[in-house]
């Protein structure tokens, strides 16, 4: 769109501003977050330490600020997720002082979290995520999340849902994931069901496992690419004893799974997009999704999915046309049926994943975020 776009964060696989205060993991901000929201000591102890850390931060963003002279802002989910209490507090300064007009992308919210619902932080979450400052612009990637910003906080908001270069050409093999089936011990008639998302509780991951196990066809193996994440506990190690007990074909390459190609002892690392590429199948039975950018991996790779009706899902992508194999909260014998007639209908399938691709290019295209992002002052 023309823009010069600079990348400030705690941490940067590409060209841009690093500051590592930024960075939630940083030991400050998580030593201040452990104790308010892990062991549940009472904010007003570490407010002081909060606050000088904030400073810390906001006079580095001022240097910043002042030497670039950014014309906009985008804020991604630091004024949402409370991962980060100082870095929303300097933020809110620095957008005040400098009259940027700020563009918050708010992909999950403090209220949907049960973790931060048992702090004793309300006051402090109310003021800062989000902040109502008439500088700063509200989005939201669903319509439920919309109305509850507006009900929690009189904010009003636009949907801008999660999208993909559906022009681009990321959806076909090349040399390198060529090598993909064989570097993991996978056979040409191997049916992967690629399970692409994070491993944590939420994913529900256990009931893609119930259905690789239900289908009984020795030829399915669930390939699960994602790491356990902030969210886990011990997780992981449940999924995997479920998945020995179950006696299914399964394989966890989180380790070889990473946001760029290359060789680590000796082996190829794959991305995300690399696995869908090779997957026959996309397993989405998330309990709850901000929006679902999986799903809309899925639709760009054309591979049919098996999703689990999450409330978002009802209520902006299923109204949209999209045909899959639903779940409601359970796997059922005609979600099973269902899978096996598409596994063996390959013609009827491809018209499936046709139809699908051809709806994400309506409503998830980068061209469909382009207007939105014209109606926000860009």
């Amino acid at each position: 769109m023309g823009h010069e776009v600079t990348f400030v964060a705690g941490e940067l696989d590409r060209s841009g501003l690093l500051i590592p205060e930024l960075h939630f993991f940083h030991p400050d901000v998580v030593r201040a977050h452990q104790m308010v929201v892990d062991n549940n000591v009472n904010y007003k102890k570490i407010e002081k330490e909060i606050f000088a850390m904030a400073g810390v931060i906001e006079g580095k963003l001022r240097e910043q600020f002042r030497r670039f002279k950014f014309e906009k802002l985008v804020v991604a989910n630091a004024f949402s997720l409370p991962m980060h209490f100082p870095l929303a507090v300097a933020l809110e300064r620095v957008i005040a002082e400098y009259r940027i007009p700020t563009v918050s992308r708010n992909h999950d919210f403090w209220w949907e979290r049960p973790r931060y619902l048992k702090s004793h932080c309300f006051e402090f979450f109310k003021r800062w995520f989000p902040p109502a400052n008439p500088l700063i612009t509200h989005v939201t990637i669903n319509s439920l999340a919309q109305k509850e910003l507006k009900f929690r906080r009189g904010l009003e908001s636009t949907v801008v849902w999660d999208s993909f270069d559906f022009a681009g050409r990321a959806k076909k093999q090349d040399a390198y994931s060529g090598h993909f089936r064989e570097d993991f011990g996978l056979g040409k008639k191997d049916i992967i069901f690629l399970q692409a998302t994070r491993i944590v509780q939420r994913k529900q991951i256990e009931l893609a496992v119930e259905l690789v196990e239900k289908l009984n066809d020795s030829r399915v193996v669930l390939v699960l690419a994602g790491r356990d994440g902030d969210e886990s506990g011990d997780y992981l190690q449940k999924i995997k004893r479920l998945a020995k007990k179950a006696g299914i074909r399964h394989k966890f390459i989180e380790k070889w799974v990473n946001g760029t190609r290359k060789i680590k002892e000796g082996k190829r690392v794959y991305t995300l997009w690399d696995c869908f590429a090779n997957c026959d199948w996309v397993t989405y039975p998330s309990e709850t999704e901000g929006f679902g950018n999986q799903f809309v991996e899925a639709v760009y790779f054309k591979k049919p999915i098996v999703v689990n009706r999450y409330p978002v899902y009802k209520a902006d992508i299923e109204p949209l046309g999209f045909e899959t194999v639903t779940i409601n909260g359970k796997i059922a014998r005609g979600q099973i049926d269902k899978t096996r007639r598409w596994m063996e209908d390959s013609t009827g399938t491809t018209k499936i994943v046709e139809k699908n691709f051809a709806l994400g290019i309506k409503h998830f295209a980068f061209e469909v975020v382009e207007k939105k992002l014209e109606g926000l002052g860009f």
